[in-house]
């Protein structure tokens, strides 16, 4: 029952991935059409700007639920209700620490609303983050395919209305309104029957970390963020500077896509993370059905997006598969090493050793910085791509003979 169960709640979050990511890219096929390469790239700076702050609000809070709502029984309900909390409050800070630090000048419009706007999009962010974690760690991971798959479609439909509303930052509002109804809609769900629900039917099956053993997970997996989150972040706001918005737009959307396909692996392991946590004893099974999973995922999908970039990307526009195909081409192949990391990381925080994940990845992190800021003068964008693959190879290099022996020893 419980691996067909880890499959099911993973087919979901490939469903939510890939759902979003094909309503994500005619989100922005429609946008390329409306705006100019200079409009859609100071819009990707700024919601890379909001996603990083969301981010760094969230306090490692998503991989906190997916780890022990599944044993958190009666409490549950404080639990969460105290994290959201906290990271709204250090959203709002963070939001508003940004702005009055001048980072958010060249593509934040500099009127008090579009700046009020900026910071409550960062803070209801957060909480759209933190919901489908919440969702994933009740196993509840159905109703995150629904919740994204609608607010991205929500997003589409608003898009050629705000043309019409409004000239100055039209796609960072068809992109964050429809946040206003998921949060309502799924938070309404999680607070009156699902947590009612799994406090229910599930006592503690382990005890939960005190608040110290908690503070430093958390430290160790907000450490990790220069990897997964925060460098990519920091990659757009380097383009948008030192090669200017339309460059950022011909990097934005080779990222976008090579990370959506990040997602479907990054899926898998949080599936597994949840099942492992609430079945320790069928780890070894649990692990078998990720490695199969992955497998058949990401070998062919990396292998048809290597042929077919050009194609997809010309989707949007001659400039972009011109420009973006090499690059595109690279951060595909760049995920073989970094589903490896994503792997290792669920023994991490099954081990509740995230720290020795972070101290190894770190030096990865260190390279891949070096390289990009040494390189995009010469060779472009493709130096975030060359990056990404010497980072990619470090990272395996780290990452898979632990991987391997962490796997024996279940």
């Amino acid at each position: 029952m419980r691996p067909g169960l880890l499959i099911q709640n993973a087919m979901a979050l490939m469903i939510s991935s890939g759902g979003t990511a094909v309503v994500g890219i005619a989100f922005w096929i429609v946008a390329a059409h409306l705006y100019t390469a200079s409009e859609l790239g100071q819009s990707t700076a700024e919601i890379a700007a909001m996603l990083l702050l969301s981010t760094l609000a969230q306090l490692s809070f998503g991989s906190i639920f997916e780890r022990f709502l599944p044993v958190a029984g009666e409490l549950t309900h404080g639990f969460v209700r105290r994290a959201y909390l906290l990271c709204t409050g250090v959203g709002f800070v963070l939001a508003l620490g940004y702005l009055g630090l001048g980072f958010a000048h060249s593509f934040v419009p500099s009127g008090f609303g579009w700046k009020l706007l900026f910071v409550v999009a960062v803070v209801l962010w957060t909480i759209f983050a933190l919901q489908d974690s919440v969702l994933i760690g009740l196993r509840a991971s159905r109703w995150v395919a629904v919740e994204n798959i609608a607010f991205g479609v929500a997003k589409l439909a608003l898009l050629p209305l705000v043309v019409i509303l409004t000239s100055v930052d039209g796609i960072f509002v068809a992109w964050t309104a429809p946040v206003i109804g998921a949060i309502v809609a799924v938070n309404w769900y999680l607070f009156r029957r699902r947590i009612p629900e799994h406090a229910a039917k599930s006592a503690s099956a382990e005890k939960l970390p005190s608040t110290r053993t908690l503070i430093v997970l958390a430290s160790a997996q907000y450490a990790s963020l220069l990897s997964s989150v925060f460098l990519p972040s920091i990659v757009t706001l380097i383009v948008i500077q030192r090669l200017g918005p339309i460059a950022n737009a011909h990097y934005y959307l080779p990222s976008m896509i090579a990370t959506n396909l990040g997602l479907f692996c990054w899926g898998i392991v949080r599936s597994f993370l949840v099942e492992a946590s609430s079945e320790p004893g069928a780890l070894r099974r649990h692990a078998n059905s990720t490695i199969r999973a992955l497998v058949v995922v990401l070998f062919p999908s990396v292998l048809f997006g290597y042929i077919f970039a050009p194609d997809y990307l010309r989707l949007f526009g001659g400039a972009y598969a011109a420009q973006g195909t090499t690059l595109m081409r690279m951060l595909l192949i760049s995920l073989l090493g970094s589903t490896v990391m994503v792997f290792y990381s669920a023994f991490a925080w099954l081990d509740q050793r995230v720290w020795w994940m972070t101290l190894r990845n770190v030096l990865s992190s260190i390279i891949y910085l070096v390289m990009v800021y040494a390189l995009i003068g010469r060779l472009g964008i493709n130096a975030i791509g060359i990056a990404t693959l010497v980072y990619s190879g470090t990272t395996m290099a780290i990452f898979l003979p632990i991987s391997i022996r962490r796997y024996l020893r279940t």
